[in-house]
């Protein structure tokens, strides 16, 4: 209320009526709690309410003439019989204030015949705050309804005028912390019925959703409506007949309940007290229990519930162990369809940085891919030559063990949060890597290593570097050039070759940089002192006084002062990872600056994997290594100015989850052995006794030292013992202990460096599609790009606007094919549009993408509405 026209108009009063006194009589007390803020000039303001009539009159009749008073009463005016100030009034000016009129004139409202409605809506108007905060927002050409709606955005302290976001704000305040219930009171809920608004609300209700309750209204009841009819809406599928009588029947608006929830689950603001109802109404109405009849296909739009995504899980884990077509594509499609969903992208835990139903999701699609790779070898493996199995184990059969990985890796998260769906899969998976992919490979590449012809006996393969031959064919070609050039060689301990590969993905995704991955014939036996010592610069390898301590020629190589000793020869340095990324990019400049040649030592995989107390946790030292080094190469090209990396390891290794049994143990008879070493997976001395279960080599073939060591490694996957663990083990001669990466980072420049850029997949609509004639279009796209290591992925927000107001549910669709198939690179999307809202067939509306990563507008298509009937549901 502006109280400065207030005061103008009682100072016109006394200036042109030439009155000293003027009574002002507010019988509705409409002005009451603002006569307090009234400033006037040599006038003295005073309350009848609050002051002896007796006193005052006195006062007034001996006072100086000169002397002005308004004299407010919140009472209509007194009969002459009952006023003890009826001879002043007499001579008095008498004040009416129609605050209709006023607040007509303060809201510059040009509808002359709300003025009654005003003045039913004085409880409202009767705070100075809600007043001005409304005065906002009002239009001259505001109806009765336009006001109300906007009244309840003032009260619900809503961001706009819009009855969605009125109602989140409502259901928001209905929320107690991370709670609610039926009880829980709403402070918004309460105002508006204090304010007589709730008339209103439930008008505006019933308008955009059809018919709420046949009985009185009330919040509770509403939900239930809202929720279940989207649920109806989005199940393809009748719905079960204990919720049948919750679904709105008005055809033409129920789709809007679809609508406002989608807008809810969306809103940064307000989406967790969606979550908190949902699980809520989901618990009350027994949804779990209903869900156990539907099918998969019938749910895979049903965002509503939780429980819908519990359902589909469970039932697609099911559908995988149970899978005897090795047809996935089904499954696939209703994984990446769910991804794409609302539960399995929301942050369900505050503070949180992992989403359960997106990692459960990512385990399934996982396994998907091992079982679909498991049956292109139902025959089992067969190679011509070690050299072509050794081939295929680096092209293809390495992912084998990156998808058990990664599998066990989503397994772990979730069942160390407390989720068990995955337990009848694990153990699945396990069957197949263990049971059969483990048992069968190295049996295969066992026939490779024995004989007079294996690999044993001679330990080389074409075209393949030894590991002890990695400097001089990949760092002295560097060292020999020009004196600007430097070589850093990151060496960390334990890390596989499925791992290198997924790091070189990394890597490849990043601009300026370029990564390869070549692999290498690791030393035998394959543990940590012989396979350091063979990266090292030398011309000799050997044992120190027949024992396991390995000699670089002639030098100890144990220790990281020891390594350093020996890169000093060759105008090198050694260093831990740690300690180097410790340095700020000053000190990291000074440290490397005499050097040519730097050796940086990590030790993540082989620290954790390789005691009994963390073997169980070798997948997350594997995830965090892949961390580590990406990391470093960053630190390296961009504060070291590196230009070139070398990323290797010492060896690789077996993990599985199945327990050790008898039956993985070989057993040595050592009565008559003189052991240098022993190890889970090999001993070396001499004179070793030979026998069925074991290999035989010697040292001076298999890592080329100079004296012969002799060594023996158990068959397949078995073990000498089970000492410091039992799941992971290195040292024998199996394709993941023995296949070493060296994965080469370069740092483009010129007129490659475009090359290195990194870009999203297009999108691109398709069809001339320019009008939308039903009140659920449908529409198309295409990925434009295909997945590379510079084209990733892009997942968008799909929704239908007028200008940046949003007119209809919002759909998330992921980008992601590898395919050069452009029919595989095609995804539809059906919307729904608003009811009851009225569209311009003129006007231009869009079909809006926005980026999933940032919101940012990808781009926006016009579209003209011609929506002829809303029947059309």
């Amino acid at each position: 209320m502006n109280i400065s026209k207030i005061e103008n108009t009682i100072k016109t009063i006394f200036a042109e009526k030439k009155k000293r006194i003027i009574f002002w009589y507010d019988g509705e007390k409409e002005f009451e709690d603002i006569v307090s803020e009234i400033k006037l000039d040599d006038v003295k303001i005073v309350r009848l309410d609050e002051t002896s009539l007796l006193e005052l009159k006195i006062e007034i009749e001996c006072s100086d003439l000169n002397i002005r008073y308004l004299l407010y009463s919140p009472t209509h005016e007194p009969p002459p019989e009952d006023d003890w100030l009826f001879d002043i009034r007499l001579y008095s000016y008498t004040f009416h204030a129609d605050k209709a009129s006023i607040v007509l004139k303060e809201l510059a409202l040009d509808n002359q015949s709300i003025r009654p409605y005003l003045k039913q809506r004085n409880k409202f108007f009767n705070n100075k705050d809600r007043f001005n905060k409304l005065k906002k927002w009002v239009k001259p050409d505001d109806r009765e309804d336009d006001i109300d709606l906007k009244m309840l955005s003032v009260v619900t302290r809503s961001d706009q005028p819009d009855l969605f976001t009125i109602l989140m704000k409502v259901f928001e305040s209905c929320c107690d912390e991370n709670t609610f219930n039926d009880d829980i009171s709403s402070k918004y809920w309460s105002d508006i019925e204090k304010l007589d608004l709730a008339p209103s609300f439930w008008k505006f209700a019933a308008q955009t959703f059809g018919c709420i309750s046949e009985k009185e209204p009330g919040l509770n009841d509403f939900l239930l409506r809202i929720f279940v009819t989207d649920f109806s809406n989005q199940l393809k599928a009748k719905i079960p007949s204990s919720l049948a009588h919750f679904v709105i029947q008005d055809t033409s608006c129920s789709m809007n309940s679809t609508v406002f929830l989608s807008h809810w689950r969306s809103n940064i603001n307000y989406f967790r007290q969606f979550n908190l109802i949902s699980s809520h109404i989901a618990e009350k109405l027994k949804i779990t229990d209903l869900l156990i009849s539907f099918q998969v296909d019938k749910l895979l739009d049903v965002m509503t519930f939780a429980a819908v995504e519990r359902r589909i899980i469970s039932s697609l884990r099911d559908q995988i162990i149970g899978n005897s077509s090795h047809d996935y594509t089904g499954i696939q499609d209703a994984i990446k369809t769910r991804l794409d969903g609302y539960w399995a992208t929301v942050n369900l835990d505050e503070g949180a940085y992992l989403n359960l139903y997106k990692t459960v999701y990512k385990a399934l699609e996982i396994s998907t891919h091992l079982f679909i790779l498991r049956a292109r070898y139902n025959d089992g493996f067969s190679y011509t030559s070690a050299e072509a199995m050794f081939k295929a184990y680096t092209e293809e059969l390495f992912k084998f063990d990156q998808f058990y990985r990664n599998f066990n890796e989503q397994c772990d998260i979730a069942e160390n949060a407390g989720w068990d769906v995955l337990k009848s899969l694990r153990q699945t998976i396990e069957d197949c890597y263990s049971g059969w992919f483990m048992d069968q490979i190295s049996l295969k590449w066992g026939d490779f290593l024995e004989g007079d012809d294996g690999l044993l006996n001679k330990w080389r393969l074409p075209y393949i570097c030894n590991q002890y031959d990695f400097f001089d064919r990949y760092i002295l070609p560097v060292c020999k050039g020009s004196r600007r050039n430097r070589v850093f060689v990151i060496i960390s301990d334990g890390f596989r070759y499925e791992a290198a590969q997924e790091l070189t993905q990394i890597i490849n995704g990043k601009y300026r940089m370029e990564a390869r991955l070549d692999p290498m014939t690791g030393v035998l036996p394959s543990f940590t002192a012989l396979g350091m010592a063979a990266l090292l610069p030398h011309k000799k390898l050997d044992f120190k006084n027949k024992s396991a301590n390995v000699l670089v020629d002639e030098k100890p190589s144990s220790s990281l002062d020891y390594r350093a000793q020996i890169l000093s020869q060759h105008e090198g340095v050694a260093i831990k990872a740690e300690n180097l990324t410790a340095m700020n990019k000053i000190q990291g400049r000074e440290f490397i600056k005499p050097f040519r040649v730097i050796y940086i030592y990590h030790d993540q995989v082989d620290a954790v994997g390789d005691k009994a107390a963390t073997e169980s946790q070798t997948f997350d030292a594997v995830r965090k290594a892949i961390d580590d080094l990406s990391a470093l190469v960053n630190v390296i090209i961009n504060n070291l100015n590196g230009t070139r990396i070398h990323i290797t390891a010492d060896h690789g290794f077996v993990y599985n989850n199945k327990a050790a049994d008898t039956i993985d143990k070989s057993v040595l008879d050592k009565s008559d052995q003189d052991l240098v070493k022993s190890h889970k997976r090999f001993v070396m001395g001499s004179d070793l006794n030979m026998s069925n279960n074991v290999y035989r080599g010697d040292t001076k073939i298999t890592a080329n030292t100079k004296s012969s060591m002799e060594f023996l490694l158990p068959k397949g996957t078995n073990r000498f013992n089970f000492i410091g663990g039992a799941k992971y083990y290195h040292g024998g001669a199996s394709l993941q202990e023995i296949v070493i990466p060296v994965l080469t980072v370069r740092q483009m420049k010129g007129k490659h460096l475009e090359k290195s850029e990194i870009n999203k997949v297009g999108v691109s609509l398709i069809g001339s599609q320019k009008k939308i004639v039903t009140n659920i279009p449908r529409f198309e796209f295409i990925q434009t790009d295909t997945i590379s290591a510079r084209y990733k992925l892009r997942t968008v927000k799909i929704s239908i606007r007028d200008g940046n107001e949003l007119i209809s549910d919002e759909k998330t669709l992921t980008f992601d094919s590898t395919s050069s198939s452009i029919d595989e690179r095609k995804k539809s999307v059906t919307l729904t549009l608003k009811a009851g809202q009225e569209f311009d067939d003129g006007k231009e509306y869009y079909l809006v993408l926005r980026d999933a990563d940032d919101e940012t507008e990808y781009v926006r298509h016009s579209q003209l509405i011609d929506v002829a009937f809303t029947s059309d549901f």
